[in-house]
């Protein structure tokens, strides 16, 4: 028997089969949340605009200010207005958090340093700086810099930026369409009371709520029976050209009721990875129809955690014709963890305060451990355990 991949050779040939197929569309800023920036978003003017007062205080010129020295205060500036009086020496004007600095004063004295006087004011202060409490004109951007670059996940603060330059809509990646479907007669739905032989499922609702992380639109979500005629038509029906990635769960393994295999091969999908030397996992299918990519997830909760993560994650950043490289970190281990002697391991983790902290599991169908847990850490092939403070590699999941 052949021997099976490695985690990353198997990886490579699933990203070998990818190709980038979203393409820009327009969106209004309040839908823009999370999606990829099609474009950089640039500087429409410099950044602040204008010499900008950081302080309520006095607009005055530095050299003229010491300790005792008093001025006239020819009037006032407030936020959204200007100064259009002429200055004279050894006056000054009162200004407002984030007015502009007229053009004819150097410095900005904060009240707590005069006497705040309204027609005459008294300084208090030895000596002030050129600039000082003044956020100068262009500092933070020029006009035409980019402030928001390319490829960038739209969050709140790239939203204001965008709306500061005068957007009120970005031009982002649209996000791949995916048609999820799980199988199994052993599977009823999550409002329907199980038989004693029976389980709910929670594998088509986790898996949809993980590609959606990703940034994938599920056109689709369906649970088949153990079927195989109705398994063929479903496959055969999903690459129909609706959906750039079709993921199955279950009926991948070499069961007489895995009927998943039967029916890529009838449609024509080009497998590129069939089974993985990794824990847990194995079983993983990725192949290539004309119309979509095609990944077969195994059935045990964890290990359909784990493999969405593993190989949908980076797949589904190729699409989008993005780094492929997920955002793998060292990090000590909190406590010492058993790994498996023969196949690399994939654990669900928790890391905290830049350790990690590895439940105890009962194995891939033991999806309650994985409740406290925000990422995955890889565990090395070994006979002895890994011990407290040990580095390993971790990656938190993408929806954290």
């Amino acid at each position: 028997m052949q021997e099976l991949p490695s985690y990353s050779q198997a990886l490579n040939s699933a990203l070998g089969i990818v190709h980038a197929v979203c393409t820009p569309e327009l969106v209004p800023l309040e839908r823009a949340m999370d999606r990829v920036l099609a474009n950089e978003i640039v500087a429409d003017r410099d950044c602040p605009p204008f010499n900008r007062s950081q302080m309520d205080g006095y607009a005055v010129i530095a050299h003229e200010i010491s300790h005792g020295v008093s001025m006239r205060v020819l009037g006032q500036v407030a936020a959204g207005t200007s100064f259009e009086g002429a200055r004279e020496s050894n006056t000054c004007v009162a200004i407002a958090t984030g007015a502009p600095v007229p053009d004819c004063f150097d410095a900005v004295v904060e009240h707590e340093r005069t006497n705040n006087g309204q027609e005459t004011v008294v300084f208090n202060c030895d000596s002030v700086k050129v600039g000082a409490s003044i956020h100068a004109q262009g500092v933070d951007a020029k006009s035409g810099d980019v402030l928001v670059q390319k490829n960038t996940s739209m969050k709140p603060q790239h939203i204001a930026i965008a709306a500061s330059v005068g957007l009120v809509e970005v031009e982002v990646l649209s996000r791949p369409r995916v048609i999820v479907i799980s199988s199994g007669d052993e599977v009823v739905q999550a409002n329907e009371t199980p038989l004693p032989h029976q389980i709910r499922n929670g594998n088509n609702p986790m898996v949809c709520a993980a590609l959606a992380s990703m940034g994938c639109d599920v056109i689709a979500s369906l649970h088949l029976p153990d079927e195989p005629e109705a398994t063929k038509v479903s496959i055969q029906e999903s690459l129909d050209g609706r959906a750039d990635v079709v993921v199955t769960i279950g009926g991948i393994s070499a069961g007489e009721r895995d009927f998943f295999p039967e029916a890529f091969a009838g449609a024509g999908v080009k497998i590129v990875v069939k089974g993985v030397q990794i824990q847990p996992g194995k079983p993983v299918i990725v192949g290539r129809h004309t119309n979509a990519v095609v990944l077969g997830l195994p059935g045990n909760p964890v290990s359909a955690l784990v493999c969405c993560c593993l190989f949908g994650w980076p797949i589904i950043r190729g699409l989008q014709g993005l780094s492929t490289a997920l955002p793998w970190q060292q990090a000590p281990l909190l406590s010492d963890v058993t790994p498996n002697p023969h196949r690399l391991a994939f654990r669900p983790c928790l890391l905290v305060n830049g350790t990690i902290s590895v439940p105890q599991w009962q194995g891939s169908g033991d999806l309650s451990h994985t409740s406290s847990t925000n990422g995955l850490v890889q565990l090395p092939p070994s006979g002895y355990d890994l011990r407290t403070g040990e580095h390993v590699t971790c990656l938190a999941y993408p929806w954290h």
